[in-house]
């Protein structure tokens, strides 16, 4: 059982995760926004992040800046769950720690939804070399490597995340987005 902290501004939303995983066997909170979701980073850690981008008051890549500013020591898994059609620039910002993952939530069912959130569980959340960055500041100790620490790789690609094997990758809508997805639904199946 896992604790997931459910970052959405649509309240139908944030319940439908909300149930979808407590039925799943998970502990679940939820935020109305990045703020929120800081505040809740104080109060318990929790093993995976469900973060929506488009927000009010701090959206979700301000909330992943703050992470990557201000958690960098803190293990993390951040699942960014969004309807926005990303563009290159928006995967660029997606593509470092602490995100696992991206799913469009028009695209998912139920059953597929549990299942990515289980392959997003199972991620490192670790940053790749498994160590916090390097200081940034100036002076003397800019210029030399920290003693241990490997170079950071190159971003790749944001990983494709797919339902399980058997599992419909859509509800009725076919993936698209529009109506009929599993949001759309609001049903268990």
């Amino acid at each position: 059982m896992a604790h997931i902290l459910v970052v959405d501004d649509e309240p139908d939303v944030r319940e439908l995760f909300n149930i979808t995983l407590k039925m799943a066997g998970h502990q679940t909170d939820t935020a109305r926004d990045g703020l929120e979701a800081i505040d809740k980073l104080g109060q318990k850690r929790p093993d995976l992040i469900l973060l929506d981008l488009m927000m009010p008051r701090m959206d979700g890549f301000a909330f992943l800046s703050h992470v990557r500013e201000k958690e960098e020591s803190a293990p993390m898994r951040v699942l960014v769950a969004t309807a926005k059609v990303l563009d290159e620039a928006d995967r660029q910002k997606l593509s470092a720690w602490p995100v696992v993952g991206v799913l469009n939530k028009g695209d998912l069912d139920i059953g597929g939804m549990v299942g990515v959130i289980t392959s997003a569980l199972s991620k490192n959340p670790l940053r790749p070399n498994g160590k916090p960055k390097p200081p940034t500041g100036g002076g003397a100790d800019a210029a030399r490597p920290v003693a241990g620490a490997q170079p950071q790789k190159p971003a790749q690609p944001l990983p494709k995340i797919t339902p399980p094997a058997g599992k419909p990758a859509s509800g009725k809508g076919g993936g698209s987005g529009k109506p009929g997805g599993w949001l759309s639904t609001r049903r268990f199946r």
